[in-house]
């Protein structure tokens, strides 16, 4: 016997011992009769009506609220087996959307939403599912009802913005998403990234800018490097909408605000000089070009300036600045294959072909300067000179090499592959018969061009 129930009879047996003490003791008291509601009733029995009464009360009150809790307790239980088993049924539609069977998991959702139609989970999802199985209006009507049931729920906002995208309401989603911005500034990071993406499909660049702006300044720790480039991008193309505006001096403040951020950014280099060219300002032009070509060694820089004078009417100028750069720039095989390709183009052959065997003994691939060599070859007559470099151009451009292509990922390969390295797939290569390398518009030649056309 366990001592607690020892020390419970004990205790009991002193009660009733002190009971019966009591009893025996004023035992003439309880005999003696009191008159109750008109009826004469002896106090010990008054006593003992009145024990049993509080008892009976005291059961009846225990038996009611055990009834209560063990009704509370199975609801409680039937619930968290309902709510067990729609978690598993969502999980379920979650697992089918995976699959890519949207329509079996629209059923699913449905036969949730018809047990416990404020389940927000399920609700989510359902408005996801509509919008992959092409019903996007009926997604917008499902999101809108969504938030007016459940307006602190920010992500059914974010998905009511989405749906209204795929039913190409961009103004009404961007007035959403900057709601949103608005409303919840320290969690706006993902609303600045959709506005900014939003006005960048829209190619409302200026917008776009400011969003992106608004990314910067509130949540610059999060951005990636990547997304931190973009604002050159974007002040780039803001600056083109200066320009197609003719408003050229506000479009250079543009350019130089984005090679402040970006001295490696050579479209804007390219726009930039373009700008002072067009205000009368050649000089500083050129040396926006030619500052951009020190900068980065593109000699897409030098094109501009052969296409500009040549354009122009003044070739000897452009020749004279073209050799002065030769000589001069730490970029000289790339400076001396476009002065090579300038004198080709002028019909100074001769020199022309001087520089392209210099620079020849320093490049590694370009079949366009083997091009040049075997055209200017055969314009004097030597066909076996030109022959060689026409081999050497093919040889560069890998055309007589067998190809190989994977039908699943595209990868090319010299040789057949029983496995591609790319994808992993097996049995997938297949041999090219037919090239498709080259684009099937025309293509602007290597010998012209306007600048003026791309402005």
């Amino acid at each position: 016997m366990r001592l607690v129930h020892v020390f419970f009879f004990v205790l009991m047996a002193f009660v009733l011992a002190v009971l019966g003490n009591l009893y025996l003791e004023n035992h003439e008291l309880l005999i003696h009769e009191v008159l109750v509601f008109g009826t004469h009733i002896k106090l010990q029995s008054l006593i003992l009506l009145t024990f049993l009464l509080g008892f009976f009360l005291n059961v009846l009150y225990t038996g009611i609220t055990e009834a209560v809790r063990l009704v509370k307790g199975l609801n409680a239980s039937a619930d968290s087996r309902l709510v067990k088993r729609i978690s598993e049924r969502v999980q379920d539609a979650r697992d089918l959307v995976a699959h890519g069977l949207n329509r079996e998991a629209k059923e699913v959702l449905d036969g949730i939403l018809e047990q416990r139609k404020d389940h927000l989970p399920a609700r989510l999802l359902l408005g996801e599912v509509l919008l992959k199985i092409g019903d996007a209006e009926g997604a917008v009507k499902h999101y809108e009802a969504l938030c007016l049931d459940a307006p602190e729920q920010v992500e059914a906002h974010y998905q009511l913005a989405e749906a209204l995208m795929a039913t190409r309401h961009a103004e009404a989603a961007a007035a959403l998403l900057t709601k949103l911005a608005s409303e919840h500034p320290k969690k706006a990071l993902r609303a600045w990234r959709r506005l900014r993406t939003l006005h960048v499909e829209a190619q409302n660049w200026e917008a776009a800018l400011e969003a992106h702006k608004k990314l910067q300044s509130l949540f610059a720790v999060e951005l990636t490097q990547g997304e931190r480039a973009q604002g050159a991008a974007l002040g780039y193309q803001v600056g083109m909408l200066k320009v197609e505006a003719d408003q050229f001096k506000e479009a250079a403040q543009a350019f130089q605000q984005v090679l402040k951020e970006d001295p490696d950014f050579v479209p804007a280099y390219l726009a930039l000089g373009r700008c002072m060219v067009l205000q009368d300002q050649e000089a500083q032009g050129l040396e926006i070009w030619l500052e951009g070509f020190r900068r980065t060694g593109e000699g897409t820089f030098l094109q501009e300036i052969e296409d500009y004078f040549i354009q122009s009417g003044r070739p000897e100028d452009g020749l004279s600045l073209m050799r002065r750069v030769a000589a001069t720039s730490k970029h000289a095989t790339t400076a001396k294959f476009f002065l090579g390709k300038m004198l080709y183009r002028l019909e100074i052959l001769d020199e022309a072909l001087d520089l392209f065997q210099e620079v020849r003994s320093q490049v590694v691939y370009s079949p366009i300067l083997f091009f040049f060599m075997a055209k200017i070859h055969s314009r004097r007559g030597r066909s076996d000179a030109a022959l060689n470099e026409y081999r050497q151009l093919l040889r560069n451009l890998g055309v007589l090499k067998l190809r190989f292509e994977c039908s699943v990922c595209g990868h090319r390969t010299q040789d057949y592959v029983d496995r591609c390295e790319t994808c992993g797939s097996w049995n997938s290569s297949h041999f090219l018969f037919k090239e498709s390398d080259l684009p099937e518009g025309p293509v602007r030649g290597a010998e012209t061009g306007s600048w003026l056309t791309m402005m």
